[in-house]
């Protein structure tokens, strides 16, 4: 601990070998979730060109949490996060192994495809809350826990940027089977990398820290029952206002957001006249805004502020989305959105990034999965209703759930935007089970 205070080690030292594995699993899982997540609506497509239906998509996966989201909680909380990671990673490879079948058989039917979706997407609601969870965990020095969450971020802008918005309609314009199968592939490259790491802190390459168990699962308090358990994540927000302040202005965020892009398959493609095989290049243009947030979100928030910089970032957000909403149909569309989604995308890597790395500041580590899963079945309950209702607002006007989402967006951060002066009073962690960092967050 005294070397580090007086001779910071380099990044590479800092965030260990245990941070690279549990990355690399994340975001090869993120790869495969996402080529799966944009085909199921282009799937769709060739289907009906009901744009609800193509609505249906995001309101299935979101709605899945509302169903599962506490038990993934609690169970991260209470079982080895390394297993749970793995074996959510075997459930997503038979679950595309079955949806390949089907449509190689061209067998797809709509119930069909949202029944895959919604056991895709509990599978991946597991994963994705037990890694959250194992960030603090992994880490050598909790106080990088924006750079951590900024590396974490970047990477799965570039996957998402650079890999799947690119390939993905590319991919599905020469085959509808084959985003399904890579994301197979991903899939299973995500499961080894949680056996590397499990290796690895079986080994003893955990970091030090009191709340680091080795069975990746902290839990100080083994007698609470598992209706306890679920209460508690809704206790812990409850009662700490900061904590719950920062919670309340995400969750209006988040509806925008959700409202916004509902339908952005149909809007791009049947609206804006995008060709299909375009739309992944245009979504480049998100992965290189997002990209360039997650990095440099640390050191933006240095020299301005948490506060401001998460204000900059949401108005930034707005901006992009008002662009997308008022691009003009034909040849420039994808021009103008690419534009748009640039913005949108440093926006969203700034403010993610800063609200995740406080939240894990004011929860103590064995808290983490049950306050995730708590925050996880809240915004299931909002983002299918603003997913539907986007779906539905796009058939009256295309353009109009777009502009909703900039202007709300904005608005939000006008009227709520004291909810997030807890943002810059977590330089140092209020949690008594979270490791305090000598030099603070880098």
């Amino acid at each position: 601990m005294t070397s580090t205070a007086t001779a910071p080690p380099t990044p590479r030292s800092r965030l260990g070998r245990p941070f690279g594995a549990l990355t690399t699993g994340v975001l090869t899982s993120n790869a495969s979730d996402g080529f799966v997540f944009f085909a199921a609506p282009l799937l769709v497509l060739t289907i009906t060109k009901d744009p609800v239906a193509v609505a249906a998509v995001t309101a299935v996966t979101q709605a899945v949490p509302a169903l599962f989201g506490l038990i993934a909680g609690s169970l991260a909380d209470t079982r080895d996060r390394r297993a749970l990671m793995l074996g959510s990673a075997l459930v997503r490879a038979t679950v595309l192994a079955a949806l390949l079948a089907l449509i190689l058989l061209d067998a797809v039917t709509l119930p069909a495809l949202f029944a895959a979706l919604a056991l895709f997407a509990a599978a991946e609601l597991t994963f994705d809350i037990s890694s959250a969870a194992s960030v603090p965990d992994v880490l050598t020095d909790i106080g990088h826990l924006e750079k951590a969450h900024g590396i974490i971020g970047a990477g799965q802008q570039v996957v998402q940027g650079f890999v799947v918005g690119p390939f993905a309609a590319l991919f599905f314009a020469w085959s509808a089977e084959l985003p399904f199968a890579l994301a197979a592939v991903l899939v299973v490259a995500s499961a080894l990398a949680m056996v590397a790491l499990r290796r690895m802190l079986d080994d003893g390459a955990t970091p030090a820290g009191p709340a680091v168990a080795t069975t990746g699962a902290p839990d100080p308090a083994p007698g609470l029952t598992f209706r306890e358990r679920f209460a508690g994540g809704a206790q812990e927000v409850w009662t700490n206002r900061p904590l719950r302040d920062i919670i309340t202005l995400t969750l209006l965020l988040v509806t925008f957001v959700g409202f916004g892009q509902a339908a952005y398959a149909y809007y791009m493609i049947e609206y804006l006249d995008v060709p299909t095989a375009v739309l992944g290049l245009v979504f480049m243009a998100l992965g290189v805004g997002g990209v360039l947030g997650s990095v440099t979100v640390h050191r933006v928030a240095a020299r301005l502020g948490r506060r401001t910089t998460l204000y900059v970032g949401v108005l930034l957000l707005a901006a992009g989305f008002g662009v997308v909403g008022v691009a003009p149909a034909g040849s420039a569309a994808p021009w103008v959105t690419a534009v748009g989604f640039f913005a949108a995308g440093v926006g969203s890597g700034w403010w993610n990034v800063l609200v995740i790395a406080a939240r894990q500041r004011l929860v103590a580590r064995e808290k983490l999965g049950r306050v995730s899963g708590f925050l996880t079945t809240l915004n299931a309950f909002i983002a299918p209703a603003a997913s539907l209702a986007g779906g539905l607002v796009t058939r009256v006007d295309p353009r109009l759930p777009w502009i909703v989402a900039a202007v709300g967006s904005a608005v939000t951060i006008a009227l709520f935007g004291r909810l997030v002066r807890a943002v810059d009073d977590v330089a140092a962690p209020v949690s008594p089970h979270v490791p305090a960092s000598p030099g603070g967050p880098s």
